[in-house]
């Protein structure tokens, strides 16, 4: 990229993220369902931050009588209940929807309005500040700028109401009507800087995304390019030296020794050929078991090595790329089985847990030398691939078949 273009890529996106503020509506379709979970447990975990200091101001030289004492305890009691009950739900995986966020929110606000009621209004020195938090946080989530202005305005009138009706109210001789004023400010500003700021890096995730639906859509046109050129292509020569040995028969050792030579490569070639096309109806939305039975299916027709596929657990939906990696340390396995240990027999076993997903690949061949990782790229782009899904791969020399076994564990990188 060019330094004019550089330099141009900021103010294009800002100018993209204010112009979808004229655009806005609102609608709540704007939280991002990928992100929804992880938002929500750093929300969780912020929120027993806030407890354990609340717990402290309580604790640590307390303001008031028992009975203002009491009614702390039980607004936190109820910030408690709500925020275990919501860490209970991410971390049992239950449904997350942008509701429980929103009753988050909300709760906080009620909270703080309900603590600055009770603690005298205006003239309290730090519960005011617990607004903007709970508001800053709400414009991160919800991305909708009409609907975080409703929502600081809600906030800021009922604070101002508490201000105005409370105990003395506003001295006016001591100007706290300007206090009042400015801690409003400072709430509309965190709302709109923060709504504003994740329209920023919104529009640059839209466009990341957009350029990986069209790099996934010229993947897809690949695979079918292949499919109709060089696959076929490859098929026919084959089938060429076949016939060629056929005819030749018994009457030259030598030649059908090197039309059966020509007839493996070309066997791998077309085997190889099979990996971008098979893989492609991964870039279309086809689960990892379909596209793997499918591609066991290919390296059997292509090899003639009996192979069979076994699947325990039901596939969640996971990531386009968490399956591509996956596919293609099949893929890698499959090739060693059939170019480097002669087997006869390979085994694809694809297990689904809770915590973890686990791809085997075992063969009865000849094994693995003692080298074997430093042999070519196989094991490295292998090892390379597990270690982007967050997982391990373990291989074993001589395993459960006889052969080598590749093993490849991860948690499982869901949509």
């Amino acid at each position: 990229m060019s330094q004019t273009a550089q330099r141009q890529r900021g103010p294009r996106l800002a100018v993209n993220a204010l112009q979808s503020l004229r655009r806005d509506g609102w609608g709540l379709n704007e939280v991002d369902p990928v992100g929804l979970r992880y938002v929500t447990n750093l929300s969780v975990r912020g929120h027993w931050l806030i407890v354990v200091l609340l717990v402290v101001e309580l604790c640590y030289r307390p303001v008031g009588g028992p009975a203002r004492f009491a009614t702390y305890v039980v607004l936190l009691a109820f910030l408690v209940l709500f925020n275990g009950y919501l860490q209970y739900r991410v971390a049992s995986e239950r449904p997350i929807t942008w509701r429980w966020l929103l009753g988050l929110y909300g709760l906080d606000v009620f909270l703080v309005s309900a603590a600055v009621s009770i603690s005298g209004g205006f003239d309290h020195y730090f519960f005011h500040l617990l607004y903007y938090p709970a508001l800053a946080a709400f414009a991160a989530i919800f991305a909708s700028f009409m609907l975080n202005m409703v929502w600081v305005t809600a906030a800021s009138l009922i604070y101002v109401t508490l201000s105005l009706t409370v105990a003395d109210g506003l001295d006016i001789d001591a100007r706290d009507e300007k206090v009042l004023l400015a801690r409003v400010a400072v709430m509309y500003a965190v709302v709109a800087t923060v709504n504003v700021a994740t329209r920023f890096e919104r529009v640059r995730w839209q466009q990341a995304a957009a350029r990986e639906r069209e790099l996934q859509r010229e993947r897809v046109e690949l695979s079918q390019t292949i499919h109709d050129t060089a696959a076929q292509s490859a098929y026919m020569i084959g089938m060429g030296i076949d016939t060629a040995k056929t005819l030749a028969g018994d009457t030259n050792p030598e030649l059908t020794a090197a039309l059966e030579s020509t007839a493996q490569l070309s066997r791998s070639t077309v085997w190889e050929l099979r990996h971008p096309i098979n893989l492609g109806v991964i870039y279309e939305g086809r689960e990892l078991n379909r596209a793997l039975r499918s591609h066991t299916s290919s390296f059997m027709s292509i090899t003639s090595v009996e192979t069979e596929m076994t699947q325990t657990g039901d596939e969640p939906p996971l990531s386009v790329e968490a399956r591509s990696l996956l596919f293609s340390i099949a893929h890698n396995a499959l090739t060693n089985a059939y170019r480097h240990a002669e087997a006869s027999r390979v085994s694809v076993e694809l297990e689904f847990g809770q915590a973890e997903l686990r791809l085997s690949i075992s063969d009865d061949g000849s094994g693995l030398p003692d080298d074997y990782a430093e042999r070519g790229q196989g094991f490295a782009s292998m090892q390379k691939a597990a270690g982007r899904l967050g997982g391990r791969l373990v291989v074993e020399q001589q395993g459960r078949l006889g052969g080598a076994t590749v093993t490849c564990t991860a948690p499982p990188a869901r949509e």
